[in-house]
């Protein structure tokens, strides 16, 4: 029955200051205040203060679509989707060439200045290239059967250098307009 005594004591020293105090006053053989403990609410562990987490606003996306900004570009510095919606069966090959040229050339020049494009290998076509065995098919197209581990570039293939599309500042409305229709005044 001590045992079981001295464990109450033990506990309620352990979790109540003011039990402790008593327990010491006991044990000192002084008079403890028990009605004064008995009539003291319980001490209720201090709040804890809510914090709020900064709610991390998500990016919203773009309002236009990178592709419809990029052909956009190419329409109004060199009428790309003019020439391709024209119905060319109407003209001459010599016609379709000679408005072809300048539209491709400005083209190219788009593509060089938004994209960077450069050549993914620099090895002239006809070359004996070597491809590692994990090469990522995404880089490396093996034409004809086998499972060589070189073989003749047929062709470079293409990578962009960088991707510095103009930034769309325009309605959300207005964000698949490749090209405004174009009003002559009266």
């Amino acid at each position: 029955m001590s045992i079981g005594i001295a464990l109450k004591a033990f506990f309620a020293a352990l979790g109540n200051k003011d039990k402790a105090t008593q327990i010491d006053r006991i044990l000192r053989g002084q008079p403890s205040d028990v009605a004064a403990i008995e009539a003291k609410p319980q001490e209720q562990p201090a709040a804890v203060p809510v914090t709020r987490q900064p709610v991390t606003k998500q990016p919203e996306p773009p309002p236009r679509d990178s592709a419809v900004t990029l052909l956009a570009t190419l329409q109004r510095e060199a009428r790309l989707v003019d020439l391709i919606q024209e119905d060319l069966s109407q003209y001459s090959d010599a016609q379709v060439g000679a408005a072809a040229r300048p539209c491709l050339q400005q083209c190219g020049g788009v593509l060089q200045r938004v994209m960077g494009l450069k050549p993914l290998l620099d090895a002239a076509e006809g070359a004996t290239v070597d491809v590692a065995p994990d090469a990522s098919p995404t880089r490396y197209q093996w034409i004809g059967e086998g499972t060589a581990t070189s073989g003749k570039l047929v062709h470079h293939g293409w990578q962009a250098t960088q991707v510095e599309l103009p930034t769309w500042t325009g309605d959300s409305a207005d964000a698949n307009v490749v090209a405004p229709a174009q009003v002559q005044a009266g």
